[in-house]
């Protein structure tokens, strides 16, 4: 009996090691790959309108600093970096060498520099990995899409017109960012905004939304099937929040000018001229407002 589970234990990890050999190689036989190999990528910011960047398994790190190009390096020596510059457009593709999974836990990461000059979009797609994008206070950009399958997605310190964030596993946060509109969609995960200004619009399955409003520029939604939401409102402002929750309960600390209905699942208040619509909805979870 022992001679057999050793035999079947060996016949396991055969199989196991070359369905991983057989996947790395279909993966980098098969996969179309858009760029030119190289170790490292840099461009002029005048003659780019946009960055796209794909990633399999990185983590990927966008930092805005004081610099005449955007630069662009693999850390750690289990990745491959592919470029491509058409149409005003710099695409960078990040892509694990074969037979990686001998590594173990080291991962290596995708690190974007972008000058404080740079104007233009940038979109960010992770398959698994981090995102972080932090534009140092500094960085104006006219849109930033991030996208993670599973993975954390962090936005620090930027100005922008349009931010959009989408996420099927993983938390998202935003801190010092300031945003004409911003959509947040995520399946299962936790949404941290702290100094946010401009219009929101989240919508989420599963997770929480802990969320600073520096400045209600527009009309915000929250949407929630299940999860908590705390969200403190700026001090002045024209606004009008309802809040309701059909399960749980809705509180609030914040001194409107004008409460028009108040109870324990629902609640609608107003701040100056109520210009903006706040509006919090979820399904099973508790609403604090303060």
């Amino acid at each position: 009996m022992k001679k057999m589970l050793g035999k079947l234990l060996i016949i396991a990890g055969i199989l196991i090691f070359s369905a991983v050999v057989i996947k790395d190689v279909f993966a980098e036989g098969l996969s179309f790959i858009n760029g030119t190999e190289a170790d490292s990528a840099s461009a002029s910011p005048h003659e780019i309108e946009s960055v796209i960047i794909e990633s399999d398994n990185k983590n990927v790190k966008i930092i805005a600093e004081e610099r005449n190009d955007i630069s662009a390096t693999i850390s750690g020596d289990s990745g491959k970096l592919f470029v491509a510059e058409k149409r005003r457009k710099l695409e960078l593709t990040a892509k694990e060498k074969e037979f990686q999974f001998l590594n173990g836990f080291h991962r290596s990461a995708l690190v974007v520099r972008i000058p404080y000059t740079y104007k233009g979009g940038l979109a960010v797609r992770t398959s698994s990995g981090d995102v972080s994008v932090d534009g140092n206070k500094h960085l104006t950009l006219s849109k930033l899409n991030a996208a993670s399958a599973s993975g954390n997605m962090t936005v620090t310190g930027i100005r922008l017109q349009e931010l959009e964030v989408k996420g099927s596993s993983g938390d998202v946060s935003i801190s010092n960012t300031d945003a004409k509109t911003a959509s947040i969609r995520l399946t299962s995960g936790d949404a941290n905004l702290d100094g946010v200004s401009g219009s929101l619009d989240i919508r989420m399955t599963s997770g929480n939304v802990d969320a600073d409003l520096k400045k209600a520029a527009g009309s915000s939604a929250v949407t929630l099937t299940s999860g908590d939401v705390n969200l403190e409102l700026p001090e002045n402002g024209s606004f009008k929040v309802n809040a309701a929750s059909e399960s749980g309960s809705v509180s609030s600390a914040y001194p409107f000018a004008d409460t028009t209905h108040k109870d324990h699942h629902q609640i609608t208040g107003s701040q100056g001229s109520g210009q903006h619509l706040v509006d919090i909805k979820t399904g099973s979870g508790d609403v604090a407002i303060r």
